[in-house]
């Protein structure tokens, strides 16, 4: 299934945070929950958890935001991904002129939300469930050039159902042809890739799709530059 940008209209669940839908329940999907969401300046989301297994995976793609998690507050940039896993209060804020933006993923749809009062926050650089910009990367595949994975959350961010990566794939380059026993959404960062299956669509910046279970995907960058694909899988990364 493809989501077209274009055909796509925002929804604003808080002042000033418009959102993109890419895959729930209204798809008619049954495991992901995942948007695009930016953030005005001076705007944000108020502090609270989720309940069951919604364990939230927030990726950062623009500008600047203040990060609660866990009663630490700190700042995180393009790249950075920080897990809430259930229960565990968060919330972010725009303090800046330019927009944020993030994607936002869960493995079950739709998540409960709980509003809470805001905490008492202490300052930090760092915690375990942010994993910052490009710690880990590596190869896609052995034997696949030009293809590199950036993990961004997983068993090593404290993720207990949830795996996301970006893929970078050169000019030229193509993804190994995959299957999983999941839907996967995929997200396109920045550029545009081509199906190497199927019809064949040409995806550009901020369209995506969603993969059945058991449907084989894979992606060529046909292009004259690099091009980015944010990856959800509604498990956890063996």
């Amino acid at each position: 299934m493809i989501i077209w940008r274009s055909e796509q209209e925002a929804a604003d669940r808080y002042p000033g945070c418009p959102r993109f839908a890419l895959a729930g329940a209204d798809f008619g999907h049954s495991s992901l929950h995942v948007g695009d969401l930016y953030y005005q300046p001076g705007y944000g989301v108020p502090h609270h958890y989720h309940t069951g297994g919604a364990e939230e995976t927030q990726i950062m793609l623009e500008g600047e935001l203040e990060c609660w998690v866990d009663g630490k507050r700190m700042t995180v940039y393009p790249g950075d991904t920080v897990t809430a896993p259930p229960g565990t209060g968060h919330a972010f804020h725009n303090r800046t002129e330019k927009v944020g933006r993030m994607i936002t993923a869960f493995p079950l749809t739709p998540p409960e939300t709980i509003h809470i009062d805001d905490p008492e926050l202490e300052d930090a650089d760092s915690h375990p469930a942010i994993v910052r910009a490009d710690s880990r990367r590596g190869s896609y595949a052995e034997g696949v050039r030009g293809v590199e994975k950036v993990e961004l959350s997983g068993d090593f961010s404290g993720a207990k159902s949830t795996y996301t990566y970006f893929v970078d794939l050169q000019p030229g380059s193509s993804m190994p042809v995959e299957s999983f026993d999941a839907e996967t959404a995929i997200f396109v960062v920045s550029g545009s890739v081509r199906s190497i299956i199927g019809e064949r669509e040409l995806l550009s910046t901020d369209d995506g799709a969603v993969v059945l279970p058991g449907e084989k995907y894979g992606f060529a960058n046909e292009g004259d530059v690099s091009a980015r694909l944010c990856v959800v899988h509604p498990f956890l990364n063996g």
